[in-house]
């Protein structure tokens, strides 16, 4: 949910800018299982996919132990290079990067993870590379913690708009074109996720992780519309200046507390096998 139209480019302003309603939103209680799962091994490498600027590093970093290894995957090195920079010792933990292309180097980037997770990455994913990261997962007994896939489902409570409708139908358009990983999942993402853990044998929780953006939250609103926009543009061009006209409009909204957007995502752990204590 990017608003970059290529869906594979993450603006720093734009991860900074999602950071705190992305760790208010998360289901709190599958991290802190994940961290009672990790909590066997002496040294636990955690695999984190598409780790942009470090968000899902920093909300996870404090349920976890000192002794905690993590590999942090993005095909972007600058930012990689920012993340290590001002994580280590922030965390009081062990930060490696990795600057991976996930489309071609998705076996060497997991490999060897007792916990892979990523954030708001899986519905840019095709089915075929959540086949291959499950099966591996499986084989190597890894734990997977996918989290903020969204669901499709979007609500704007108060101030009515003409255009909604037909801005989010364009809007699922786009989302499920190939982002750079094969054809997108897009809101199918977590259904196919836990499906996938499933048939390998996985005891598997999902639970919704909503964001609520009001006038509070104008500056995330206003890039989210902006980038909803710039996206449905992409799918239907000729209604491009159309949906760009709708974003200033719902913008104008939420500044002024006329509208709450209500954008669904789920978080879904898969943990290996049966036995898991809890």
């Amino acid at each position: 949910m990017s608003p970059p139209a290529d869906g594979s480019l993450f603006d720093d302003d734009w991860l900074t800018l999602r950071e705190p309603v992305d760790h208010a939103s998360r289901a709190h209680g599958l991290a802190e299982q994940a961290a009672r799962w990790l909590a066997r091994y002496a040294l636990p490498t955690v695999v984190d996919l598409g780790t942009g600027s470090g968000s899902n590093l920093r909300y996870l970093a404090p349920y976890l132990g000192p002794d905690t290894r993590w590999r942090l995957v993005d095909h972007d090195e600058k930012l990689l290079a920012r993340v290590a920079s001002r994580s280590g010792q922030a965390i009081n933990q062990t930060v490696a990067t990795e600057a991976r292309d996930l489309a071609h180097e998705l076996p060497a980037a997991i490999a060897g993870g007792d916990l892979i997770t990523a954030s708001a990455l899986l519905d840019l994913v095709s089915q075929a590379w959540l086949t291959r990261l499950c099966a591996q997962a499986a084989t190597q007994r890894s734990a997977v913690l996918m989290t903020l896939s969204v669901d499709g489902h979007i609500r704007f409570d108060g101030q009515t708009e003409a255009d909604d409708a037909a801005l989010l139908a364009a809007l699922a358009r786009d989302q499920r074109r190939d982002k750079g990983l094969g054809m997108a999942l897009g809101t199918a993402a977590p259904a196919a996720l836990i499906n996938e853990l499933a048939r390998h044998g996985y005891a598997v929780t999902a639970q919704p992780a909503v964001w609520h953006l009001g006038p509070q939250r104008a500056a995330l609103a206003h890039a989210l519309l902006t980038g909803w926009a710039r996206a449905a543009g992409a799918a239907l061009p000729e209604h491009a200046e159309r949906f760009t006209a709708w974003a200033t409009r719902r913008s104008a909204d939420v500044a002024a507390g006329r509208t709450v957007i209500r954008v669904g995502h789920v978080d879904v752990l898969g943990l290996p096998g049966r036995d898991f204590g809890g």
